[in-house]
Order: structure tokens, then sequence, then C-alpha cells
């Protein structure tokens, strides 16, 4: 994330002022674009935290899914895998087209 300096004179100091006393997120919305969403550092910082929690959720179920299937932690990650040649070999037909031509 960029900081970028706020003066007090600056048009989106009242939004800023607003967001800092606890009165939640403002979207900005400017016409034709997709709307940016004003949050104070505390909620940005709460945000981190969760998406965070989340994801080391997701690993320990994964981990916990394939424990169930009878798989060790050892197994598939940890070995060697495909070089690009191979790959390319099996999955080409997924990949877009270089240059048009597939």
């Amino acid at each position: 994330m960029r900081s970028e300096p706020l003066g007090d004179t600056d048009p989106i100091g009242p939004l800023a002022d607003e967001v800092e006393a606890g009165h939640g997120p403002v979207a900005l919305v400017r016409p034709g674009h997709a709307p940016v969403v004003l949050v104070s550092a505390e909620h940005w910082a709460h945000l981190l935290e969760l998406e965070s929690e989340e994801e080391t959720a997701w690993w320990r179920r994964d981990a916990a899914e394939r424990a169930e299937h009878g798989e060790t932690p050892e197994d598939g990650e940890d070995e060697p895998g495909i070089d690009e040649t191979e790959f390319r070999r099996r999955f080409t037909h997924l990949l877009p087209p270089i240059n048009g031509v597939a």
C-alpha cells in the first residue's frame, strides 16, 4: 500500500475525517471508473488479518481433507515437478494461442 500526504484543505479531507471518526468506509465513485473505498488504517489492518486467517484456515482444511484420504504431508508437493516442455505437451489445449498460432 502506498501512502500519500493529505492536507487539511484537500477536498477529500472531510471524508477522511469521517472515516477516522469511526463512521465506516466511504466509497469514492467517479463516472466511468470502478469505485474505490477509503477505510481507516485500523480497518485495513483488520481486513489483512482476516485474509491471513482465511488463508491459514484453507490450508489447514486442505491438509485435513488430504489426510482423510490417506495422503501424508510428504505426498505430492515435495516431489519433483514436470518441466515446461512436458507441461506444454500435456496442457497445450488449455493455453491461449501465441501470436494467433495455437
